[in-house]
């Protein structure tokens, strides 16, 4: 576990290649309708529960399209299209190789390593030619080592599980076991995940 300001985790919204399971990794595809809807909501949630109580808050994204279009909705919907923002490399997708672009059904069919692997998680960072868990762990602590104020982390499915693992003291099995949902915010402090999610409307 790492000692750290709090951290705010926005996973993009759902793409084109979610709703098909295609395997995204380093390529993009656009956002889904529900996905632009759910980068409006991730907005709401940070314009009513976190920018009003956590001043001076920094902002990294991934450099992916679908991470960079999720925090301009976002963004938008929380007021902020002014609050400065980053772009990190560290904050990507991992990288899937040979299995980027292929339908995650037509992989399992044909492929005996991801066939073997026990979730999704490990079959991502199992890809020929791709990252592997350690090389996402090392591309990851030096980002959180190197944070020093409260920051919104805009990121990917995979490479959010292994940080939020990492933030909470996870080991890997545990890390592939965690929810990534879209349209939350998982908010981190203390070695602690809350779920945060859009206020009820009268």
């Amino acid at each position: 576990m790492f000692d750290h300001p709090p951290l705010y985790i926005l996973r993009h919204g759902e793409t084109e290649w979610n709703r098909e399971a295609r395997c995204q990794g380093n390529l993009d595809a656009p956002l889904t309708d529900l996905g632009r809807r759910q980068a409006a909501e991730q907005g709401e949630i940070l314009r009513d529960q976190v920018l009003p109580h956590v001043p001076g808050i920094d902002v990294a994204v991934s450099p992916l399209g679908r991470t960079r279009t999720t925090w301009a909705l976002a963004a938008e919907a929380a007021g902020a299209v002014d609050l400065p923002h980053r772009i990190d490399p560290r904050l990507a997708e991992v990288h899937m190789g040979a299995w980027q672009g292929r339908l995650r059904a037509d992989i399992l069919a044909r492929d005996a390593v991801a066939q073997s692997m026990p979730n999704i998680f490990e079959m991502s960072l199992a890809a020929p030619a791709g990252e592997d868990f350690e090389a996402l762990h090392a591309r990851l602590v030096p980002f959180i080592q190197g944070l020093t104020r409260p920051t919104i982390c805009v990121t990917h499915g995979i490479t959010s599980l292994m940080l939020r693992g990492l933030l909470r003291g996870l080991d890997r099995s545990d890390m592939a076991a965690q929810g990534h949902d879209q349209g939350v915010i998982y908010a981190l402090a203390d070695g602690e995940e809350r779920i945060l999610r859009p206020m009820m409307q009268d």
